[in-house]
C-alpha cells in the first residue's frame, strides 16, 4: 500500500499495521491548499526577535480583539523567555554527531544545572542557547579539544504526551517535527478522541489552548516554532481514555480514522 499525501509518499510494510499507519498519515496530514508556515523549523535568534516586534505590534493595537491580543500576549511571553533563558533545559538531549570522534559521538541528556557532559572534557553550559545555535556553540566549544571539529546536533524536547492517546507518558521529541508527531510518538489518538480538545500545557497553565493549537496544526507548526521547552504538556481529549489493546480495538480505531478524515484537519 502507498500513500501520496500533500508531497507525502508514505510505504507501511503492510498488513493490519500498515492500514493503521497510513491512516493516521491522512488523519494528521495538513489539508492541501492551506498556508504552510514558512519559517525554519528551528528559529533562529533574528527570526525570534523579529516575531516578539510583530506580535508586541498586535498586542499594542486597539484594532484586534481582546481575545486575539491574548492569545499574541501569550506567544510573546514565550518568546522573551527563549530568548532570555535559551531552549535546552534539563531533561532534553541532544543527538550529537562529530565526525571521526566516536567519543563524543551519540544521544547525551541535559544533566543538572543544564549542562552537557561530555566524556574526558570539562561540562559544557547550555544556559542561554537557542536550539538553531547548538551546533556552532558546540563546534566552538569541542574546538578547545578538538582540531576542526565537524559537528552536527540534532535537539530533543522532552515532552509529556497525556490523554487520549495509545502510550501516554513522557517521550523524547525532535524539536523540528510536528506538533502532531507528539502525539503519533505515543501510540496516535484514540478512535473516538476528540481533535477539537487538543491542548498544549506548562505548569498547570495552558499556553496553547484549543482553539490556537488547532490553527497551530492547521498551519504545520514544529514544536521549536510552538516556543515549547522541557516539561511541558501536549493533551489530547483528556475526558476520554484509549481501549486495552486487542485487535478489536485496533479494527475500529481503522474503521473510524478512514471514515472520518476529519480529525485534525476538520477544524
Amino acid at each position: 500500500m502507498m500513500i501520496n499525501h500533500s508531497n507525502f509518499t508514505f510505504r507501511p510494510s503492510g498488513g493490519l499495521a500498515g492500514l493503521v499507519l497510513g491512516a493516521l498519515v491522512l488523519c494528521f496530514s495538513v489539508p492541501a491548499g492551506l498556508a504552510q508556515d514558512t519559517r525554519r523549523a528551528q528559529a533562529t535568534r533574528a527570526e525570534l526577535e523579529a516575531s516578539l516586534k510583530e506580535l508586541d505590534q498586535y498586542i499594542a493595537s486597539s484594532g484586534y480583539s481582546g481575545r486575539l491580543r491574548d492569545a499574541k500576549r501569550r506567544e510573546a511571553e514565550l518568546i522573551r523567555s527563549r530568548l532570555s533563558d535559551g531552549d535546552l533545559q534539563v531533561g532534553d538531549s541532544l543527538d550529537l554527531t562529530v565526525v571521526g570522534e566516536k567519543e563524543y559521538t551519540g544521544k547525551y541528556s541535559i544533566g543538572a544545572g543544564r549542562m552537557l557532559a561530555l566524556p574526558g572534557i570539562p561540562d559544557i553550559p547550555l544556559q542561554g542557547v537557542l536550539r538553531s545555535e547548538a551546533q556552532d556553540y558546540l563546534s566552538k566549544e569541542l574546538a578547545k579539544y578538538v582540531r576542526n571539529p565537524q559537528v552536527r546536533v540534532r535537539t530533543m524536547i522532552r515532552l509529556s504526551v497525556f490523554g487520549s492517546v495509545g502510550k501516554p507518558g513522557f517521550y523524547q521529541v525532535p524539536a523540528d517535527e510536528l506538533a502532531t508527531d507528539a502525539i503519533m510518538v505515543a501510540g496516535g489518538p484514540a478512535p473516538n478522541a476528540d481533535p477539537a480538545r487538543a491542548f498544549v500545557r506548562r505548569a498547570g497553565v495552558e499556553i496553547w489552548p484549543r482553539e490556537a493549537f488547532q490553527d497551530a496544526i492547521r498551519r504545520g507548526l514544529t514544536l521549536d516554532q510552538l516556543n515549547l521547552r522541557a516539561g511541558d504538556e501536549v493533551v489530547l481529549d483528556p475526558r476520554k481514555r484509549p481501549g486495552g489493546p486487542n485487535i478489536f480495538t485496533i479494527i475500529g480505531g481503522v474503521t473510524g480514522l478512514l471514515g472520518s478524515v476529519y480529525f485534525f484537519t476538520r477544524f
